[in-house]
């Protein structure tokens, strides 16, 4: 009874204090004295907290630092709020959520500028496709695990089909998930590639892979395992035995896809590392270890997991194409089963040696150039600004 009485009692608290959390409203951030002012509408962890715990931290400071550059005064919000807010101010809206969608239900507003942030494919395609995943586990296992995939229950369709722009993390794949559901003619879908944190020199991690690296693969991936493929290597690495598979994420948050694959998990060249500090020396070990990642997510915006291993670590990746994410050169895997799996890791297995230092060095130069912090915030300024010029032509 006193578990019982505890538990309830600590959720009432955490609930609390998600519901300040997300309610809160940040003023005028950077604090300026501009004419314009603009409106982020995403997360407000990153400016209550320093630490940098997912990329979308450096995603939301970096937008309110541009907003800035470009004349505005910046309100943040968090996309979760409920508590309504005076929208007549703000010359610019960014992000998506809640508050954001009244704009387009706030007849007294003033014609601002909107710019949607699609930090994922459109909701609708990673609806369909993730409740495809999860049939296809039903299908084999007999089971439902609801909480291994990645459903959406806010669309906010109004914002995907009527701002003046979107802004699509990933590559064309990504953007063009978009076009489908986007009705303003006169509006822009840019794509906008992602980044990550670097923490390691990958090219030291290369020049001292360690031998019979190209035997094991990495799976680096967050909640939602079935969305991410994961159920489909568990299957395969399970009747692979010459093959290792090492699997870095919080799997111990979904215990039901623990419980439905216990057997798989149990194969002796299956290595679960749980979830790992990308500043550790454990990271850097598992790096050396692996020579690919392999990651058959079904729907991703420009997967800063994938671009994290490759760019701390010069992996090789094995893909499929709604990880969104450019690459000089990776393995593609061209549907979610067994067979297709399957056909992608012998291509792998088949890569001459000597290809094998080119590709990862070929790999990781093209993410460094393309995918750092830097190349973001150029990228994502240069979009901003050619959507609001867009809306004064």
């Amino acid at each position: 009874m006193k578990k019982f009485i505890k538990s309830i009692l600590s959720s009432f608290i955490i609930r609390l204090y998600k519901d300040y959390i997300y309610n809160r409203m940040i003023f005028n951030y950077l604090k300026d004295n501009n004419t314009k002012n603009a409106l982020l509408s995403y997360i407000i962890d990153p400016f209550i907290e320093d630490s940098f715990i997912h990329t979308n931290f450096y995603e939301a400071r970096a937008v309110v630092s541009i907003l800035g550059e470009l004349g505005y005064n910046v309100d943040i919000i968090d996309y979760r709020r409920t508590a309504n807010i005076d929208l007549e101010k703000y010359d610019l809206i960014y992000g998506f959520g809640d508050i954001f969608q009244k704009y387009f239900e706030s007849p007294n507003v003033k014609n601002t500028i909107t710019i949607y942030y699609g930090a994922g494919m459109h909701v609708s395609h990673q609806n369909q496709a993730t409740l495809t995943r999860l049939r296809d586990v039903f299908v084999k296992k007999g089971h439902w695990i609801g909480k291994s995939v990645r459903f959406v229950e806010k669309t906010w369709t109004h914002q995907t089909a009527l701002v003046d722009g979107i802004i699509a993390l990933g590559n064309k794949i990504c953007a063009d998930s978009y076009r489908k559901y986007y009705i303003n003619k006169q509006g822009l879908i840019l794509e906008q590639p992602a980044t990550f944190f670097q923490t390691k020199n990958a090219f030291d991690i290369i020049k001292n892979r360690l031998p019979g690296a190209k035997k094991h693969y990495l799976w680096f991936g967050s909640d939602g395992l079935i969305h991410k493929g994961l159920d489909i290597l568990l299957e395969y690495f399970a009747a692979n035995k010459d093959l290792t598979l090492h699997i870095c994420g919080s799997v111990a948050n979904e215990p039901d896809f623990i419980k439905i694959y216990k057997s798989e998990l149990n194969s002796n060249n299956i290595i679960l590392h749980n979830f790992i500090d990308i500043n550790s020396n454990e990271f850097e070990d598992i790096l050396r270890k692996c020579l690919f990642v392999v990651f058959p997510s079904c729907s991703e915006g420009g997967s800063p997991s994938i671009l994290t291993v490759i760019g701390n670590g010069g992996l090789i990746p094995i893909i499929t194409k709604e990880t969104t994410v450019d690459i000089k050169s990776a393995v593609f895997i061209d549907s979610f089963d067994y067979k297709s799996l399957d056909k992608s890791i012998q291509e792998s297995q088949r890569i001459p040696k000597n290809e094998l230092l080119n590709l990862q060095i070929e790999n990781l130069k093209f993410i460094l150039q393309h995918n750092s912090q830097e190349a973001y915030y150029n990228h994502l300024k240069n979009n901003i600004e050619n959507i609001i010029k867009s809306r004064s032509l």
